[in-house]
């Protein structure tokens, strides 16, 4: 079950200078920066400090290369949820497509994509 909606991935090409961009004129704030081997792999920048919502820049070349299979032209939905394995089995039970449990180091996260092949992600949310 999704539990919580908050983030919008997008897929750029440069993710340091789109968070500068976000940041210097539209008046974001950066959140947390994640790297890769090669680099920035992603910046997560939210409107303000109480908002609950965050926009994820990844780094287009290395998600191509980590996951092929997906269509990187538009922004992605980032959903939550308290169980995400269960969440997981059950949308396989409904004949959904769905990617494989990935441990992200702060997060396990997974994939799905609807009958057009749009790609959204599930992350799990830890309770405290």
């Amino acid at each position: 079950m999704i539990d919580k909606f908050g983030k919008v991935m997008i897929y750029v090409k440069d993710p340091r200078a789109a968070a500068d961009f976000w940041i210097d004129k539209i008046g974001f704030t950066k959140i947390k920066v994640n790297t890769h081997e090669t680099g920035i792999l992603s910046v997560e920048l939210t409107p303000n400090s109480t908002s609950d919502a965050s926009i994820v820049l990844f780094d287009r070349s290395i998600v191509e290369k980590m996951s092929p299979e997906l269509n990187l032209g538009t922004p992605s939905i980032l959903f939550s949820s308290y169980d995400i394995r269960d969440m997981r089995n059950r949308l396989i039970n409904n004949g959904v497509n769905v990617g494989e449990v990935m441990d992200m180091g702060d997060s396990l996260t997974f994939n799905f994509s609807d009958i057009e092949g749009n790609y959204f992600a599930v992350q799990e949310i830890r309770r405290s």
